[in-house]
């Protein structure tokens, strides 16, 4: 049996319903209403503090809606939540962890259970790590050896693991060096070429290539008619 377990869902989109999020007796989010096809490109703008990373958060299922529901749906109907890939804003990664970067990837391939560990397991790990642009003397390095922008490479890494039916990127354009970000853009387009359900937030939308659609998202979400590659 296979200590990689294939994903169960290829790619999956999401509908979110009237959903809101409260937190301190403050809403973040009012009526949240959107479509997202599988397969689709999707980008998230927005200010500080507008709700771009709750919203990721409540996709995530860290957070629960306060109202409304989150369904997700392939091309046969409704899915229970599939696996997500998450880049988070910024490194979580501590500077003194003592696990290497193969480690990180490994345990989110195999769940936290470090005793499945095989050689195909591995393998897949290595692989995510080099799509992800961390060179071969890195890649059993502790972390916390690493430079910020090549942990974050490893939570990259992490993220494209497994082949999850959605990839969300938080903010990868403030986290990520230049080299970084050009192997993360050539990632997406190979990642869309997959069929790869992708949701980026970002403050620079033209640094991270082409989308099928735009949010804004202050509060709740409104739908930017005009997208990357329209003319002005």
């Amino acid at each position: 049996m296979s200590a990689v377990a294939e994903p169960a869902v290829k790619s999956a989109g999401v509908r979110c319903e009237g959903v809101a999020f409260e937190a301190g007796g403050r809403r973040i989010l009012e009526n949240v209403s959107l479509v997202i096809e599988p397969g689709q490109r999707v980008v998230f703008t927005g200010p500080n503090g507008g709700g771009k990373t709750t919203l990721m958060r409540l996709l995530l299922g860290l957070l629960e809606p306060s109202a409304g529901r989150i369904v997700f749906h392939d091309a046969s109907g409704e899915v229970p939540r599939p696996a997500i890939g998450y880049l988070p804003q910024r490194t979580s990664l501590p500077a003194d962890a003592p696990v290497s970067a193969v480690d990180v990837v490994l345990l989110a391939l195999l769940h936290g259970r470090p005793f499945a560990r095989s050689r195909e397991a591995e393998a897949a790990a290595r692989t995510a790590l080099h799509r992800a642009g961390l060179a071969d003397e890195h890649i059993g390095r502790p972390v916390g050896r690493l430079s910020g922008g090549q942990r974050q490479r490893v939570l990259l890494a992490r993220a494209l693991a497994g082949e999850p039916a959605m990839l969300v990127l938080d903010e990868p354009d403030t986290a990520l060096d230049t080299l970084g970000l050009k192997r993360l853009r050539q990632l997406l387009d190979e990642e869309r070429g997959a069929s790869r359900t992708l949701l980026t937030v970002t403050h620079h939308v033209e640094s991270l290539g082409l989308a099928d659609a735009r949010y804004r998202i202050d509060g709740t979400v409104e739908k930017v008619e005009k997208v990357d590659g329209d003319e002005p």
